[in-house]
């Protein structure tokens, strides 16, 4: 045997069993039922104990009998050692999700004594008080924008009942959650909901600072400001004099602090797949460790004093930052990346993960069910596994063409990066229900810059206090990389398909499955390579030839792996490459017609069949809508009034479908070309149905509210119906509106003529301001349609009204989303995107106009 270096060291599985257990406890026992989670601790000691019992019993078992051969002895000492370590390994886990589980139990112990977790079940509205835990961040959705922020509940009900420990609830709300910030005692009403281990809720109230039971405006418990808001301020203004996007980055790229992002940016860096790196991480506190380490090898300082300095910086970090649990997991970790990456010490470092965080659990349990400290615990041990030798050939590869030095700490900063990104895929993907075409390549762009701004500015942010001249200066110098960084997420995410839905049900399950699969394929691949090349040790047979290398079962080992990677690659490639809209789902019952600047919705009564009400401008956008959505009969078409935005396709339709009868409003003595002879004005109170409902599974029975020939104006003469629309799935309710001014829905308030609620609200006027806001807020709809042209000139619809409107539910804009449709699901108004345009010049015309 000839030995040519070091072989590395075989990876230490031994405290996984231990980790996964006691993850897997302390998951469970906040979603299992109060009785049975007391059971859990008493399980797991007995098992415990058993394991124990099990394992003295082999390790002291007897020696070999006599007339046994020395290979039957060794055959037994083997099976005995086999299974004192097994059940060695087996009592230790057993034991660390025991003492895990007592505690979880113990912190769930006063939560439901309060009768939170009875409140909770129920769903209904609470008026709740307590402390906000960071900055809102604003989600844009396709439907509507909303602001989630995390509040500390510490009392619920009226009376108010205390919380003792406080409980986490993740609020959505409007734009006035926006000025709340870390430490604000706010008091609301929302209706919490819990989905596994997380409470939701959706406030029904603007917040009020203060707690429920103090006077509104109060600060919160204590005023003064911490030494952490100190720093962060510091920062902030520090950074307020640096370049392009650098001033909102740069505190979250070295405190973790977001809210100077705004929120064009904040959607771009998730878009892009970058918002990890604007967080308190684990991987941020890797690069910083490794700075420290390389820095000190540099000069050749000795081992033991390069990790107590690394402790060290780690340490003062922490309490830079803040000492909160999410802050000190991260250090943990990025201690432990280090340790793997710098030191070479990826396979001792395993364990050490796995004492970590086995010992975090058992100190915080609710850990376990933070995503920050799930993608802290993958990304650690992609780092630990796969950056060592990611980053041996990422540095001969840039060898070719940098200087060593540099070619070294850009493979290990792009090591870093891969490997904590491929880790944490499935659980973003978990989390979000979506994934980033090219998280991948923006984190290989980005990944140079990080260390330029997380290194130099961390040890920075310290001085910002007391030298604040001499921190704006390095400031500016690392500001240029975090405008780089800020830069990239922009044109990344302004990419073609940059981001995706998952696929829900089985085959998401299933193509999850398949990337963690792949992901410890490749770990098996890079690990294989690792210790062959360049060969470590040459095995030479008795004859001094070199021993053939073992082939059947270690090629179809390699098959397997390398089929596994490239079907999950490309099984993501065709989520990739697949249209983002939705194709037309087969139960869809209502459909919002991008026909430009007018209105056209489509309400199903049969297999092909529908009600038509308005058709828009231009014939080709309303013929088009109908023939996307499979319509080939018209049941009834309704002309809300005769403006052209309205009713200016209606002879393209009659033409087309045939339409079994026609309902139309207007003030003018007759209704003009177009209209045929059969077409009528309804009058209030008359009802009917289209459709032939229940046979076909679909219909819809409509009832006239109002319909004044007589009106000031063709706007007010607009119809105003009620149409339940049925469906296999259960019946749902929409609020007709034409285009009907303010002071005309307001008497029609004033007169009791309008429904209490209904499910879905076409906005009357295209959203414009003379709309109003009267009908919104007495129906309360769940769902919104707004129908308006890209780029109108009108100003159309009017941000103060699609504010109100999103404070009660989704809303579908035609300029936005196209062309939209609405199934019923499980109770629940689902809508889908179709893809489908109006063409550029559909109808940028409108009538009476008011932006």
């Amino acid at each position: 045997m000839q030995a040519r270096g070091r072989v590395p060291a075989a990876v230490d599985l031994r405290l996984v069993p231990a980790v996964v257990l006691t993850l897997a406890v302390c998951l469970a026992i906040p979603l299992i039922p109060y009785d049975a989670a007391l059971l859990v601790p008493w399980v797991l000691a007995v098992l415990a104990l058993g394991a124990t019992g099990l394992m003295m019993w082999a390790s002291a078992g007897r020696g070999p009998d006599q007339g046994q051969s020395q290979a039957q002895s060794q055959g037994q000492a083997r099976r005995r050692g086999r299974t004192t370590a097994i059940t060695a390994l087996a009592a230790i886990a057993l034991w660390v999700a025991a003492v895990a589980a007592v505690q979880a139990v113990g912190d769930r112990a006063p939560v439901w004594g309060s009768g939170w977790e009875d409140a909770v079940a129920a769903e209904r509205p609470l008026r709740l008080s307590g402390e906000a835990a960071g900055p809102a961040v604003l989600r844009t959705g396709t439907f509507g924008d909303s602001w989630h922020l995390t509040v500390t509940v510490q009392a619920f009900g009226h009376p108010s009942r205390e919380l003792p420990g406080g409980a986490e609830v993740v609020v959505s709300g409007g734009q006035d959650w926006d000025r709340l910030s870390a430490g604000t005692a706010v008091c609301f009403t929302a209706a919490p909901e819990a989905e596994g281990a997380t409470v939701f809720a959706r406030a029904s109230t603007a917040p009020q600072t203060g707690s429920c039971s103090s006077s509104a405006g109060a600060p919160g418990t204590n005023g003064a400001p911490t030494g952490r808001d100190i720093v962060r301020v510091a920062v902030h203004q520090a950074a307020a004099g640096t370049v392009g996007t650098a001033p909102q980055l740069l505190p979250g790229l070295i405190l973790g602090d977001r809210s100077a992002q705004e929120p064009e940016l904040d959607e771009s860096m998730k878009t892009s797949g970058l918002s990890h790196l604007s967080a308190v991480s684990g991987a941020n506190c890797t690069l910083i460790a490794g700075a420290v380490t390389m820095a000190l090898r540099s000069v050749r300082i000795r081992r033991p004093v390069v990790l107590g300095a690394v402790l060290g910086v780690l340490f003062v970090f922490v309490i830079v930052v803040g000492p909160e649990p999410s802050v000190i997991r991260a250090a943990v970790m990025g201690a432990l990346g280090a340790w793997a990456v710098f030191f070479g010490r990826g396979r001792q470092a395993l364990p050490l993960l796995c004492l970590a965080a086995s010992v975090l659990l058992c100190w915080q349990p609710g850990l376990a069910g933070e995503p920050a400290f799930q993608l802290s615990l993958a990304a650690t041990a992609g780092i630990v596994l796969a950056a060592r030798p990611v980053e041996q050939w990422l540095t001969a590869v840039l060898r070719r063409a940098l200087p060593g030095p540099v070619a070294g700490i850009l493979g290990a900063a792009l090591a870093v990066t891969v490997t904590a990104q491929v880790a944490c895929q499935p659980i973003l993907v978990g989390m979000t229900g979506e994934f980033s075409a090219y998280s991948v390549p923006a984190n290989l762009l980005a990944a140079p810059l990080v260390p330029f701004v997380t290194v130099p500015g961390t040890f920075v942010a310290v001085l910002a206090v007391p030298w604040p001249g001499l921190a704006g200066a390095v400031f500016w110098v690392v500001g240029w990389p975090a405008a780089g960084i800020g830069w990239i997420a922009s044109e990344v995410s302004g990419w073609p398909g940059a981001l995706h839905a998952w696929p829900e049900g089985p085959l998401g399950a299933g193509l999850v499955l398949m990337h963690v699969a792949a992901a410890l394929a490749l770990l098996w691949l890079l690990m294989r390579w690792e210790r062959s090349r360049p060969a470590r040790v040459r095995r030479l047979g008795p004859n001094g030839r070199p021993r053939p290398a073992p082939a059947g079962h270690l090629r179809w080992s390699l098959a397997a792996a390398w089929t596994t990677v490239c079907a999950a690659a490309g099984s993501q490639l065709g989520l990739v490459i697949a249209p983002p809209s939705g194709s037309l789902p087969a139960d869809w019952s209502l459909a919002a017609c991008d026909v430009g600047q007018g209105d056209m919705l489509v309400l199903r009564t049969g297999e092909r069949a529908a009600m038509v009400v308005d058709t828009g401008p231009e014939p080709t956008a309303a013929t088009g809508c109908l023939d996307g959505i499979g319509v080939e009969r018209v049941d009834l078409l309704v002309l809300s009034h005769l403006h052209e935005d309205h009713a200016g396709a209606a002879a393209d339709i009659i033409g087309c479908c045939s339409p079994t009868e026609v309902l139309y409003s207007t003030m003018e003595s007759s209704p003009g070309p177009g209209i045929p002879d059969g077409a009528r004005q309804p009058v209030p109170g008359e009802t009917g149905r289209a459709g032939d409902w229940p046979a076909s599974g679909y219909g819809v029975d409509w009832a006239v509210l109002e319909a004044d020939p007589g009106a000031a104006n063709e706007n007010d003469a607009s119809l105003q119906m009620t149409a339940t629309v049925h469906t296999p799935e259960g019946d749902y309710t929409v609020l007709l509106t034409g285009d009907m001014e303010e002071e005309a829905s307001r008497a029609l308030l004033g007169r009791d003529v309008l429904p209490d609620s209904v499910d879905v609200l076409k906005v009357a006027h295209h959203g414009a301001r003379n709309g109003g806001l009267d009908v919104v807020r007495a129906v309360g709809p769940a769902l919104s349609v707004v129908q308006v042209g890209r780029d109108n000139g009108y100003g159309h619809p009017h941000p103060s009204v699609i504010g109100e409107l999103e404070r009660h539910g989704p809303v579908i804009r035609t300029d936005l989303h196209g062309t939209t449709v609405v199934s019923l699901r499980d109770g629940a108004l689902v809508p889908t995107l179709t893809g489908a345009r109006a063409p550029e010049a559909a109808g940028t015309r409108s009538a009476g106009g008011d932006g």
